[in-house]
């Protein structure tokens, strides 16, 4: 348990719902937004005023000081930020999901200790090195391991307080065999190395983490799988094998939103270039409207709707009459809605911009920066065009990805 005035201040909080609390700093975001675009990471005071409405916590059970959210209204927070800024989307859904996530076979008296501190947000870098790095190794020392290591797409690294290292990412040097264990590194015992360099998503400051010679002491070690389902909390969140997933399609949603917004608002005043009506009253931009605004509201459906059913499905936990994993037939539908989201929002918000013609690609165009976003977030390896193809192979009678099946396998 955290201390009583984090728990009293999470109090607080909540009796303003979060939409509302986020609507309040919505100027702020958009200026974070701006900023974020010529730093290439979120700004610090914007980090810390995101963090004073409780944006980080929501997912955390109130133990810990969170509003113990489900999916539905994590994807609702992240596709309202999303919708003013992408990068600023980005940074929330990160920080909220691997504040969660790493709690789930964590002892209490580290996740007090990590979470006692309010402006508490773990980063994790866990893609290919960019460029020259120490490896990807570790071997114990005492009760503790020491780290070599250099893994990218640490999304908010700058403003976090801890780094979180999985241990299937690094090769224990005495056996060759991954690590057994997992490790939360504290601030100042990673270095960030500068490597993201991008258009989409350009503020998400998804740059590298490195450790080199890193000692961490047995009292932040995690279990290899970490990520495991949980018997810990009660929320079905911390055993829905999505929660990773339904994150970032709902940065893809939020995007798309805002999109279609800022497409609406021009569509109000402007007059092509040879044309002497507006876009509004032009019938293929008004088609365009119709479409792009239905197959939004299809793919956000059906994700809520499968990961409502999915969290149904699991219930309270096992201890209580519930499911510690979840049977496929619930799985699958929750994947495919967010890989398709991804997809399909991408593909409108395409639509938007073309439909926008010249004005949609200058520089100071809210439609060009979603342009870059909505692709970068399709890109996602969790939400990426190939699992139209890994999942389509299940219903011709091939067995299910071993990679899926890892996310919610029980330690």
């Amino acid at each position: 348990m955290v201390r009583a005035e984090i728990i009293e201040r999470q109090k607080a909080l909540q009796k303003t719902p979060m939409l509302e609390r986020i609507a309040s700093i919505r100027e702020q975001l958009v200026a974070a937004g701006d900023e974020a675009q010529r730093l290439r990471h979120l700004p610090a005071w914007a980090s810390k005023e995101m963090a004073d409405i409780g944006i980080y916590r929501y997912a955390l059970p109130p133990e810990l000081g969170g509003e113990n959210l489900r999916a539905r209204e994590q994807i609702e927070i992240i596709e309202a930020c999303s919708a003013i800024d992408g990068s600023v989307g980005w940074c929330v859904q990160i920080s909220s999901e691997i504040n969660a996530l790493v709690i789930r076979q964590m002892q209490p008296e580290l996740a007090t200790k990590i979470f006692d501190d309010w402006y508490a947000l773990v980063c994790s870098g866990h893609g290919p090195a960019n460029g020259p790095n120490p490896g990807r190794k570790a071997r114990r020392d005492g009760d503790g391991w020491r780290l070599n290591y250099q893994g990218s797409f640490a999304s908010g690294c700058q403003n976090a307080t801890w780094n979180y290292l999985m241990g299937p990412m690094v090769v224990d040097e005495a056996t060759g065999e991954t690590a057994q264990a997992s490790f939360m590194i504290p601030k100042g015992e990673f270095e960030i190395v500068d490597t993201w360099d991008t258009s989409g998503m350009r503020g998400s400051g998804s740059h590298d983490v490195r450790m080199v010679d890193c000692y961490v002491r047995p009292e932040h070690l995690l279990p290899e799988r970490s990520l495991a389902p949980s018997e810990l909390w009660d929320n079905p969140t911390y055993r829905n094998p999505t929660h990773a997933i339904y994150n970032k399609a709902a940065v893809a949603l939020g995007v798309c939103h805002g999109a279609i917004d800022n497409f609406i608002q021009l569509a109000m005043g402007k007059v092509p270039w040879g044309l002497s009506t507006t876009l509004k009253d032009q019938a293929v931009v008004q088609y365009r409207v119709g479409e792009a605004q239905a197959k939004l509201m299809a793919v956000r459906a059906f994700i809520m709707d499968t990961q409502d059913r999915l969290e149904a499905h699991l219930g309270p936990l096992p201890s209580k009459g519930g499911r510690l994993m979840p049977e496929w037939a619930y799985f699958w539908p929750a994947l495919l809605a967010c890989a398709h989201a991804a997809q399909t929002c991408r593909e409108v918000v395409s639509m938007i911009n073309n439909t926008a013609a010249t004005t949609g690609c200058r520089m100071d165009s809210p439609l060009e920066r979603q342009l870059r976003d909505a692709q970068q977030a399709a890109n996602h390896a969790l939400i990426s065009y190939r699992h139209y193809e890994t999942l389509g192979a299940t219903f011709l009678g091939h067995p299910p990805s071993a990679n899926y099946l890892a996310l919610c396998e029980p330690v």
